[in-house]
């Protein structure tokens, strides 16, 4: 059995050998191959030289191996110098950002036309926002104006003692100081409403524009033909009031209905 054992271990170690030599013999003809190839580089002029041996100047040059045929065997790219690697990991960076901002962009398109059915119930949903910042304005103004009244009322109590020649009150005073706290807290309210108005309006300015843009190429991509999908535009018109906007939004139906060599697709009831 021992003997059997170890012809066995000596059979492993000749076939490991002959592998070995095979692997050894082939990467010394690759070698041999390669020490016979032609090399060419760029000096420092710009101009082509070629040669058995590569000056050590220009080791890190991009370099061509050619057979004696003329045949282009192998290429050896120009390695980067610090500020090239330096310079190719920003522009990664950047690329990196920007295809994580365009997958963010088309998920947030996505969500819009999944929300929403039409640009109508986009702007019902703005305008029903709108109503309830619009409901609790009012509420506040009511508030302010008659905690102003209250506090107009603790002013002149304070004048009367004064002009009676009386020291104002602790409790007054305390009373001035409490009136004067809550209608800075009332009137910071005020602030923070109408900034939340400017941002939901903002918001629903870039939804509505990514919607129709998004509805539009979704369209696009349903259509049939090219010849079809070449005739769809997305037009964007800019107005500054009202009824500025309606105007050209009439005038824009007008001149579909009139001249349009294509069925209508997509249309909203108000600009």
């Amino acid at each position: 059995m021992t003997l059997l054992y170890k012809n066995k271990f000596f059979l492993q170690q000749t076939r490991f050998l002959s592998v070995f030599s095979l692997c050894l013999l082939f990467f010394s003809t690759a070698l041999h191959a390669e020490r016979s190839y032609i090399k060419c580089w760029k000096n420092s002029e710009g101009l082509t030289e070629c040669g058995n041996r590569i000056p050590r100047e220009y080791y890190n040059q991009r370099i061509r191996y050619i057979d004696d045929k003329g045949v282009t065997r192998k290429v050896k790219e120009k390695e980067k110098t610090k500020e090239e690697l330096d310079a190719q990991n920003e522009l990664d960076k950047l690329l990196a950002l920007e295809n994580k901002a365009k997958r963010q962009a088309k998920d947030y398109d996505d969500v819009l036309l999944k929300t929403y059915l039409t640009i109508d119930d986009l702007l019902a949903s703005l305008n029903s926002k709108l109503e309830i910042i619009k409901s609790r304005s009012a509420i506040l103004d009511s508030t302010i104006e008659l905690k102003k009244r209250e506090f107009g009322n603790l002013v002149r109590k304070a004048a009367d003692m004064e002009r009676s020649g009386n020291k104002i009150s602790d409790q007054l005073a305390a009373q001035l100081d409490t009136a004067r706290t809550n209608l800075r807290n009332l009137q910071s309210q005020v602030t923070a409403q109408e900034l939340n108005t400017k941002k939901i309006k903002s918001v629903f300015a870039h939804d509505v524009e990514r919607f129709i843009l998004s509805k539009s190429n979704r369209i696009k991509h349903s259509l049939s033909t090219p010849s079809q999908s070449k005739k769809l535009h997305a037009v964007r018109l800019s107005c500054l009031s009202q009824l500025q906007c309606e105007s050209h939004w009439e005038k824009a139906n007008k001149f579909i209905n009139e001249f349009a060599t294509t069925d209508m697709l997509y249309s909203t009831v108000s600009a």
